[in-house]
């Protein structure tokens, strides 16, 4: 019999403890979709600037931004109902519902909370981390990131948010635990998954002490490898986005970068005040005034930022002359512009070296 001289590829494991003591056994791969995700440009431009924004993922409104009202909701001061929100994108219309997530704090004291902007931040930043290639990984073909606890708070700390290390382990055993169920307009559920479906965190004792050493991993929401398997995100200015003192800047700035592919100079971007509290998930206060104040703060440190050169807002008024609604025309700087251009042409490039049917990633300039 003749021998088989054929290679048998094997493929690593890796094994790791989720947060209940359950040993994991992953298979760890990196394909070319992962590859082509943490790669930029331009290419002579510095990496640590640049991330990726999410097709449909990063439009779900998630993150609950008023704490005092978060707690007014505890049924006795520990349980939260599932929250329910209504948003679109791309012309269509969602529901998703949020399942709090219960945790024990470190006093021992059980209670649920919703993802906050905080959890948010620490997501941008492990995305961020995952951009590395010695990080981004693929375990059991699902994406994730492997990472210390040094390394993200210092991530955090340098883009201007010093998260302590058990605040960062409260946070991602939020995003563990809580749970999103997203569905169509027809009802049928697209989406029913945790933030993050896997976590493994290494002991309290090892990242004490060798908190550089001290491996953990998260693997990242389905919808997250589903964008990088299709092709359907967005490079965009994730520095900048960090920088801002306002959560509602951020998703500006995300929505633009993702949403506004046609920036120019003779094509302004419009969107309602109606639209931008329904899709961002922002608190909306009974006080018209209140909302456009908050939205207001926003725009002004995007113009600061020189990502808006000028805006422009027509006030729909009614009984009394209150504020029903306002459209607000939004005009990009020349600087922003030719960042889109340039994740156009990433797009572009990345088409071409991974050619797939990679859907619609465009999109368009209004939103209603």
């Amino acid at each position: 019999m003749a021998e088989d001289t054929r290679e048998v590829k094997r493929t690593e494991k890796v094994r790791g403890q989720d947060i209940t003591g359950k040993v994991m056994v992953l298979a760890k791969t990196h394909p070319q979709q992962l590859i082509l995700f943490q790669t930029f440009l331009p290419e002579e431009d510095p990496d640590d600037q640049y991330s990726n924004t999410i097709e449909l993922y990063d439009a779900i409104p998630k993150h609950f931004s008023n704490p005092k009202q978060m707690d007014a909701m505890r049924e006795g001061g520990k349980y939260l109902p599932i929250l329910e929100r209504v948003f679109r994108h791309r012309q269509e219309t969602y529901t998703v519902q949020i399942h709090p997530a219960r945790i024990k704090d470190r006093h021992g004291d059980e209670k649920e909370y919703y993802p906050t902007p905080r959890e948010e931040l620490l997501e941008d930043a492990l995305r961020k981390i995952a951009c590395d290639r010695l990080n981004g990984i693929y375990l059991d073909n699902m994406a994730g990131v492997q990472f210390t606890l040094y390394e993200l708070h210092k991530e955090l700390k340098r883009r201007g948010h010093d998260i302590k290390f058990w605040s960062l382990i409260e946070s991602l055993t939020i995003c563990h635990h809580a749970g999103l169920t997203l569905c169509n307009a027809s009802g049928h559920v697209v989406l029913k998954s945790p933030i993050f479906p896997i976590l493994l965190l290494s002991s309290r004792q090892d990242w004490v002490r060798q908190p550089k050493e001290a491996r953990c991993y998260v693997q990242f929401n389905p919808l997250i490898t589903h964008c990088i398997s299709q092709l359907s995100y967005r490079q965009f200015n994730y520095g900048a986005c960090m920088a801002y003192t306002h959560r509602l800047t951020r998703w500006f700035h995300k929505r633009l970068a993702h949403n506004y592919t046609q920036a120019g100079v003779i094509n302004p971007y419009s969107i309602k005040m109606s639209t931008i509290l329904r899709d961002s998930g922002t608190y909306q206060s009974p006080r018209p005034h209140d909302n456009v104040r908050r939205i207001d703060e926003a725009l002004d440190e995007l113009k600061a930022d020189n990502v808006l050169q000028s805006t422009t807002a027509e006030v729909q008024r009614g009984p009394r002359n209150s504020i029903v609604d306002v459209k607000y025309t939004l005009y990009p700087t020349l600087e922003f512009i030719h960042e889109v251009k340039k994740a156009n042409r990433r797009m572009s490039k990345l088409c071409e070296l991974l050619p797939r049917n990679v859907g619609d990633v465009n999109g368009s300039r209004s939103s209603s």
